[in-house]
């Protein structure tokens, strides 16, 4: 009857070990100063900015979209070249800062930004957009 402590033991140990794994998949916060990417932006949660958000392509939020005010064509000058790189930010994403997307930025969640946002591809919302209005 040793057997069946050792086996409890180890469906323990698995269910566990699932656990964890399942809290390590989990999305991470990250917040950062400035920012600057040199393709295209996907952020698997929502994204706030306190600064000002300058897209060369496209903006797409899958819930609502806050800015300043909407703005384009964005002129993008001093990144890297696009060169298909895809960041890929798993977790609310805070920015202290300005952010700066060579390419589009696709954000799964609600996208709030304190400054202006500037974009040459066109902004889109699964959302209401609102523009603040500042005197």
């Amino acid at each position: 009857m040793k057997s069946v402590p050792v086996l409890m033991r180890l469906t323990t140990a698995i269910a566990l070990g699932l656990l964890g794994a399942s809290f390590a998949l989990q999305a991470q916060p990250v917040n950062t100063g400035p920012i600057t990417v040199g393709g295209s932006a996907h952020v698997q949660g929502p994204v706030t900015i306190h600064g000002t958000l300058t897209v060369a392509g496209r903006v797409h939020a899958s819930g609502p979209l806050t800015a300043a005010w909407f703005s384009g064509p964005a002129r993008v000058s001093g990144v890297p070249a696009r060169q298909g790189f895809l960041k890929v930010f798993n977790g609310p994403l805070t920015v202290q800062g300005p952010m700066v997307v060579q390419g589009d930025l696709l954000v799964d969640g609600p996208l709030m930004v304190d400054g202006p946002l500037e974009a040459a591809g066109g902004i889109s919302a699964s959302g209401p957009m609102t523009e603040r209005e500042y005197n």
